[in-house]
């Protein structure tokens, strides 16, 4: 709970609230900050799934324009300014920002997080980037530590569209996680691109980020050296498990041969073996 100073109890903060939100909370307060200060005129969200991010992002917007494969839930549709787009987004968004471009506007921010595939996402980000309707605007990428998800963004050009201004892929970095329904997967992140259609791209550095080591390789790397140490683990542990075993078999042979019996026996084993041996000869 959060407290105003010399005040009453005020109700958790929306980010830390909203179940139906599938961000983590670092995730949530990033995207929180961007759209505060952006305080966009239009905005578009690609994949709404229950709505969590959705709400925030109609809370700061003017006007907002949605699309998922399934129908909102009954909450988001209650949204007033934000207007749904059911279907395919391959073809859907294409035709609103051909519309939006034909009006001569402006989309200020969007979301992507629809199509998780690879070839999904980069072909979300070049319907994005090719429409003048991008034009200065900001780009926020979800699931950016997936692989799948990694792979498509990696194969957009950046450079070739030169209203590009910045690309971070790790804006927020995305986490693995440790539970077993998804051991060992990489989810979540943030990644950011900045289009600005005034900016002069001759001569100018590159739009990725080069400052500090992307987290998703660093994240992917410290899977390979928790799993090897995981199994490593195991493995250690079932060595000493057989080796145990064998110290308790030698001790258990040590302790039958030290034996009265054993020794008064011998000469009988001795006979034993000898008439083994002759019937084999036969």
């Amino acid at each position: 709970m959060l407290n105003r100073p010399g005040g009453t109890p005020k109700a958790q903060i929306q980010l830390l609230r909203d179940s139906t939100w599938q961000m983590s909370f670092g995730e949530r307060a990033a995207l929180e900050g961007l759209l505060a200060q952006l305080q966009p005129q239009l905005a578009i969200e690609i994949g709404t799934a229950e709505g969590g991010s959705l709400a925030r992002v109609a809370a700061h917007s003017a006007e907002v324009h949605s699309f998922d494969l399934i129908e909102p839930q009954p909450a988001a549709r209650d949204l007033p300014n934000v207007t749904f787009h059911t279907g395919d987004s391959h073809k859907l968004l294409p035709e609103l920002l051909a519309h939006l471009a034909e009006e001569g506007r402006n989309v200020d921010f969007v979301l992507v997080d629809g199509d998780h595939s690879a070839e999904g996402v980069r072909q979300d980000l070049h319907d994005l980037l090719a429409s003048p309707a991008i034009g200065r605007s900001i780009i926020v990428l979800h699931d950016t530590m997936n692989e799948t998800v990694r792979a498509g963004l990696e194969a957009v050009s950046y450079e070739t569209y030169p209203k590009v201004a910045y690309v971070e892929l790790d804006f927020v970095a995305g986490y693995m996680f440790r539970e077993p329904a998804l051991l060992h997967e990489l989810w979540g992140g943030l990644g950011l691109v900045v289009v600005d259609s005034t900016r002069d791209a001759y001569f100018s550095e590159p739009v990725r980020q080069r400052k500090y080591y992307e987290v998703f390789q660093l994240v992917r790397t410290a899977r390979e050296i928790v799993v090897d140490e995981q199994h490593g683990g195991t493995q250690q542990r079932e060595l000493e498990r057989l080796h145990e075993e064998l110290r308790n078999t030698r001790a258990w042979l040590d302790s039958v041969q030290g034996s009265a019996s054993w020794r008064v026996t011998a000469p009988l084993r001795v006979v034993k073996r000898r008439l083994a041996d002759l019937m084999t000869d036969r």
